[in-house]
């Protein structure tokens, strides 16, 4: 039976793994991708379909990676030190607020090409954390599991 740490550290990485996923099917809604700067370059029936699957794909992803964060913060509570706490933290306001600039970019000008290339970059962001702060967050979860309880 897996332990309270191993099933924390199985939910982080369904998360990671549906969040790569998300980020996997915005990429792939857009194929003038790489030839056009803009969707106004795109004909008004591929565009209108285009962009409404890649906001709510947005969207999608934006809620995801937001109630991953929370429930990262939840699990470092009372088993992780407040150093690593602190800082992983830190590293969640800076994706925060890449996601933020990306929806005020979308919302104002609905150019699913610049949205996409923030995508991008937080996908780059992303595959950081999990190296960064996530794997030392699995070992602190496993860590803690194992250690006797009083």
């Amino acid at each position: 039976m897996p332990t309270m740490g191993e099933e924390a550290v199985d939910r982080i990485r369904r998360d990671h793994e549906h969040m790569l996923l998300l980020i996997d099917r915005i990429r792939s809604e857009c194929t003038e991708r790489g030839k056009i700067d803009n969707c106004n370059d795109c004909g008004a029936s591929r565009k209108g379909v285009c962009h409404g699957n890649i906001e709510q794909l947005i969207r999608s992803f934006v809620e995801t990676t937001l109630k991953h964060n929370l429930i990262e913060l939840m699990f470092m509570e009372d088993r992780v030190p407040s150093a690593h706490r602190l800082a992983h933290n830190q590293a969640h306001m800076n994706i925060a607020q890449q996601l933020k600039a990306i929806r005020i970019v979308f919302s104002e000008d609905g150019n699913c090409v610049l949205a996409i290339e923030g995508i991008d970059h937080i996908h780059q962001t992303l595959l950081d954390h999990f190296k960064d702060y996530d794997q030392e967050l699995e070992a602190y979860l496993v860590e803690a599991a194992l250690a006797p309880q009083p």
